[in-house]
């Protein structure tokens, strides 16, 4: 009974007592392994260089730090529970649904939550007492029904299951995988392990010699030669705690190289000008207007040549839209009136800009003389109080219409405008015109935010401002641009910006 003892004083993990066998050591750390170790005749040695027993006992002393239990299992009859004095491979019959159906009992001595895991030791041949299965279904013998109850039965638990084949395959055991498992072992780990356990996975988990949190290797085959030299490290990788390695070599040996490659050509496919967030800016002088045409061979400011987007064309009989700017600010210093009585103040006014139009009425209210405060004080009260279409009519009268109107009134009239935003943009503020030809042929003024179509690309107005080496700057965000494979519409913006590998994003119509 040494060998018994031995075992108690290593053992852990709380679960009942089973009647005829050694009570169960005080509960330890970490997950509890239930090993199911095949007691029959036909099983090998664990180890060709030691007794069985203390093999058995060795193989246990590779969990320092976990718990473990052990069945030892035959026939239905020749089941024991964490005696590993019993250990003698000399059991007559081997029936699994036995084992499992102890397992199952000891793990409901167990909380709810503990963590545990099987480890089948066996040889995998079948061979159940047909004395122990009275009632066969029709057709069914003793080793099928069994077979078929044990796997029902492993799929109920739902707890991971791990093989360890003991042996040389032989005869009905060969199996296609690498393992050579018999289909009876794959149809257990199946039914335990779900989808980590499919074919596939188990050649990737076999090939990469580790385990990892989606792909774990369940089945193991230990030469009779080889022994505790294989048993050990595969002992050791069962109890261990799951670890990504397997799934970063995969990621790193043939995901990361796959999407790299990918990334690489897609961006090459989306790398031509023009693509979803391009801008193409186009300089505009005031009554000059640019005929545009797309798709067509031009050589841009950059020196490079590109037959795609926008281009400049004289003719306006070929261009696909004509954008214009229309300068529509009028005539402010008043030519055409008669000024002969009119306030050399308000005749200052006429000459200065609108902007210095109101610099002079507030310099005037805060540190004028008391006459110019009150000049200044009396034209915004007769400015603000103007209805803005009548300063409008004002200010846009011809030179002969304005001999008919009052200089003051026209002073006022450029003074309401100095002070009212909405009507001086919409004298003073270039307008842009867009003309488009063809089927669907429109012509309307261009704003910020608005969408326009030239050709087979869709445009976002992003920008309308002074600047450039023109008088106004028009810089049109590409929303919708046409590809191979519809790459450049399908893509998302983000990564066609991120990865088409050039270095600017805009260009000058040319």
């Amino acid at each position: 009974m040494l060998p018994a003892l031995v075992f108690l004083a290593i053992m852990a993990g709380p679960a009942q007592p089973v009647e005829g066998a050694p009570s169960p050591p005080p509960p330890g750390e970490g997950p509890v392994i239930l090993f199911l170790v095949d007691n029959s005749a036909s099983l090998p040695p664990l180890d060709p260089q030691a007794e069985r027993v203390a093999a058995l006992e060795k193989m246990f002393s590779f969990l320092k730090g976990y718990r473990y239990r052990l069945v030892l299992f035959g026939g239905r009859n020749e089941v024991y529970v964490d005696d590993v004095s019993r250990y003698r491979n000399d059991g007559q019959w081997t029936d699994f649904y036995s084992a499992f159906l102890r397992a199952r009992e000891l793990q409901q001595g167990y909380p709810a939550g503990t963590e545990l895991k099987i480890v089948l030791v066996t040889d995998a041949i079948v061979d159940p007492d047909p004395r122990d299965w009275p009632d066969l279904p029709p057709g069914w013998d003793a080793r099928s029904h069994s077979m078929r109850k044990t796997v029902e039965l492993v799929s109920e638990m739902k707890l991971p299951l791990y093989v360890m084949l003991i042996g040389d395959p032989a005869g009905e055991v060969t199996g296609r995988d690498r393992e050579q498992s018999p289909g009876f072992v794959l149809d257990l780990v199946r039914a335990a392990n779900g989808a980590a356990a499919a074919p596939l996975a188990q050649t990737v988990a076999a090939f990469f010699k580790d385990d990892g949190v989606l792909l774990r290797k369940f089945v193991y085959r230990v030469p009779p030669a080889e022994g505790l030299a294989k048993i050990e490290p595969v002992v050791k990788r069962i109890a261990a705690a799951p670890r990504a390695g397997i799934e970063l070599r995969i990621f790193g040996y043939f995901v990361l190289p796959l999407l790299l490659i990918l990334i690489a050509l897609l961006g090459l496919l989306v790398r031509s000008f023009p693509g979803p967030g391009d801008l193409e800016v186009l300089e505009l002088a005031a009554d000059q207007p640019l005929h545009l045409v797309t798709d067509r061979i031009h050589r841009s400011p950059d020196g490079t040549w590109s037959t795609q987007g926008l281009c400049l064309v004289e003719d306006p009989r070929t261009a696909a839209a004509t954008v214009a700017l229309l300068s529509s600010e009028p005539e402010l210093t008043g030519v055409g009136l008669d000024t002969s009585g009119l306030d050399p103040r308000d005749q200052a006014l006429l000459r200065a800009d609108l902007d210095g139009v109101r610099r002079s009425l507030e310099a005037a209210a805060d540190s004028g003389s008391r006459e110019d405060k009150i000049h200044a004080l009396n034209l915004d009260y007769a400015a603000r109080g103007l209805d803005p279409r009548e300063a409008a009519r004002v200010l846009a009268s011809s030179a002969a219409e304005r001999a008919r109107i009052p200089a003051l009134d026209f002073v006022r009239a450029k003074a309401h405008l100095a002070l009212h935003e909405a009507l001086r943009k919409q004298l003073v503020e270039p307008r842009v015109q867009l003309t488009v030809y063809g089927r669907d042929a429109t012509r309307r003024e261009l704003a910020v935010g608005e969408r326009l179509r030239i050709g087979r690309y869709g445009f976002l107005v992003r920008e309308l401002a002074k600047g450039g080496r023109k008088d106004l700057r028009l810089v049109l965000y590409y929303d919708n641009v046409p590809s191979l494979l519809g790459l450049k519409t399908v893509l998302p913006d983000v990564f066609q910006r991120a990865f088409r590998f050039r270095r600017s994003r805009q260009r000058v119509v040319s």
